[in-house]
């Protein structure tokens, strides 16, 4: 038996905790009141591109390009379609859908873009990030390597 989902807040925590050495900055912002239920994640990628981060049940979305800018927030609080949410979940735990999976949604012609997981969202906005994590990758596996080489 599995643990229990995540709540959308327990996932912008993980989201700090996991990225914060390969990015510049990354924080939990104060929720906005008209929309407590959706967490927000200010970060500065190594390029020191800011971005305001979305976690919702739809997938992490980048609702402003400066901290604490709230812009995109309405298009990505929206009702989402159906078919993306996992509507047989308690409220406040989510299963991101795997059709989200760097997928698009339009919104009255404006693109949406979502993004499973935090990962993603900044191998497709952070060149600089793509190449830490392929040299923390590459590190773990030397050490692997040599400490099956001295066994």
């Amino acid at each position: 038996m599995g643990s229990p989902p995540k709540t959308l807040q327990e996932i912008a925590e993980d989201i700090e905790r996991d990225v914060g050495n390969k990015v510049k900055y990354v924080a939990l912002r104060p929720a906005d009141p008209e929309f407590p239920d959706v967490p927000l994640v200010n970060i500065t990628t190594l390029e020191n591109r800011e971005l305001c981060v979305a976690v919702t049940t739809c997938g992490l979305c980048i609702i402003g390009h400066s901290h604490d800018s709230l812009e995109g927030l309405s298009l990505v609080t929206r009702d989402h379609p159906s078919d993306l949410a996992d509507q047989s979940r308690p409220h406040g735990h989510v299963k991101l859908s795997q059709q989200v999976s760097i997928a698009s949604v339009i919104h009255d012609e404006v693109n949406v873009q979502y993004y499973e997981t935090i990962y993603s969202l900044l191998d497709a906005v952070s060149p600089m990030y793509r190449g830490a994590f392929c040299s923390e990758l590459s590190d773990k596996l030397m050490m692997l390597q040599q400490s099956q080489d001295s066994n």
